[in-house]
């Protein structure tokens, strides 16, 4: 009975591992995705960051590093991949705007189907609450075409 016992954990233990080395290529993928000029200060969470140049990294599955040219305007947050039938031909990088603040809402990048998403935080819940009748705009700014 022991034996059989061990040998049934044993045995999933190693389907364990087998599933989760077959699904660490994809979540091991990490790099640089784009790099864009943003012309306003916006916010990730509860962070403002300033207007500037910013780097987008991934850091695995689900989160996503901003790394901007100024000092503390760097922010890691959590994204939610969205793959979709086409890729753009021009990446973006696409913010929620109420009045005069925005919010990272989304990066995509020319090429890739695969598309990153912040979800609504606690701020932007009240702020949307707060402005019932005036709708958000969205705004896009391109991503640069290369990363140098």
């Amino acid at each position: 009975m022991k034996s059989s016992i061990t040998s049934l954990v044993a045995s999933g233990l190693v389907s364990c591992a087998l599933a989760i080395g077959a699904a660490t290529p994809s979540f091991a993928q990490s790099g640089a995705l784009a790099k864009a000029d943003i012309p306003f200060a916006f916010q990730v969470g509860n962070k403002i960051l300033p207007a500037g140049t910013y780097l987008f990294s991934r850091d695995g599955a689900n989160i996503m590093i901003l790394r901007g040219t100024e000092k503390d305007t760097q922010i890691a947050s959590m994204v939610l991949p969205d793959t979709g039938l086409n890729a753009p031909k021009v990446g973006r990088v696409t913010f929620t705007k109420y009045g005069d603040r925005y919010f990272l809402h989304k990066v995509s990048t020319a090429g890739s189907s695969t598309s990153y998403h912040w979800t609504t935080g606690v701020q932007e819940k009240k702020l949307i609450h707060e402005l019932r009748n005036q709708p958000p705009t969205e705004v896009a700014v391109n991503v640069m075409p290369n990363l140098h």
